[in-house]
């Protein structure tokens, strides 16, 4: 079972009795209102409870490298995608795990192509492997419905009652059990018979499906809300956020002024050397 996460709030002490800081520095800020559109897209206040999250996240998770070195953003985007699915739990404050490796490149390839994520049980007990490329990528567009990051994690969620199923019950009541079985049923026939825009993937049995269809609803949960609205009504349930209904994003086009009031932004704030927190 997966415990509830290590609350670690603003300025809480851990690690040698240093402090833990209240807020990302104003570098990092703006790394993750460029590249976080979930990030980018929540008032003031949801953003300083993000930030104290990623930074809980970092502190109490081993990071390692792979053939690569591992920075501040990678550490970041790992801890947004865990943040992320969290929102909705005021008990979490993130989707916990014990070491994330990054690497390189793909961690490996099978008949359906590459793998870029990994978590599982035995060896791979409490840690995450990703490719580093895959989770840039999966932040850097949020309009192809993949998300590495998110995806690994969803299979942690999944984990949580001891089955990696496809049937979240660490998140639902028994009772959206059956429909929810039933719906993935359906849908993988409509991929199968290729009349769906789900991807490919999903139908490889039912947990692949919760990670696939997990990542629809973050990246395009308007689309996912009118192509598939019972898919929509269940991830919405399962999650506790109804992320049809959030306003459009509001990224800073690069070729705008940018907001420091000196030039264009893809000249300037964008540009701008990230620091430690």
């Amino acid at each position: 079972m997966l415990t509830s996460p290590y609350i670690l709030k603003g300025f809480r002490k851990l690690f040698g009795g240093e402090p833990l800081p209240a807020r990302l520095s104003p570098e990092h800020q703006d790394f993750l209102n460029d590249r976080v559109t979930f990030y980018r897209q929540l008032n003031e206040s949801d953003k300083a409870h993000f930030e104290s999250c990623c930074i809980s996240f970092v502190y109490a998770t081993n990071f390692e490298g792979h053939e690569t070195e591992v920075n501040d953003h990678d550490k970041l985007l790992v801890a947004s995608g865990s943040v992320i699915l969290a929102w909705g739990f005021p008990q979490w404050h993130y989707v916990k795990v014990k070491t994330v490796i990054l690497a390189a490149n793909v961690i490996g390839h099978v008949e359906d192509g590459a793998v870029t994520g990994l978590v599982g049980t035995h060896d791979l007990t409490g840690k995450m492997i990703l490719s580093k490329p895959a989770l840039h990528a999966g932040f850097s567009n949020d309009v192809d419905k993949q998300n590495v990051a998110i995806h690994e994690f969803v299979h942690l969620i999944d984990m949580a009652d001891g089955e990696v199923d496809g049937l979240p019950e660490y998140l639902c009541k028994k009772a959206f059990a059956l429909p929810w079985l039933q719906l993935i049923k359906t849908k993988t026939a409509e991929i199968e018979q290729n009349t769906s825009n789900i991807r490919d993937y999903a139908a490889t049995n039912p947990a692949e499906f919760f990670a696939v269809t997990s990542e629809y609803f973050f990246e395009r949960p308007k689309i996912l809300k009118d192509k598939h609205p019972l898919l929509y009504d269940a991830l919405q349930t399962f999650y506790k956020q109804d992320r049809a209904a959030v306003k459009a994003d509001v990224r800073v086009s690069k070729k705008a002024p940018c907001p420091c009031g000196s030039k264009r932004y893809k000249h300037c704030c964008l540009k701008r050397p990230l620091a430690l927190y």
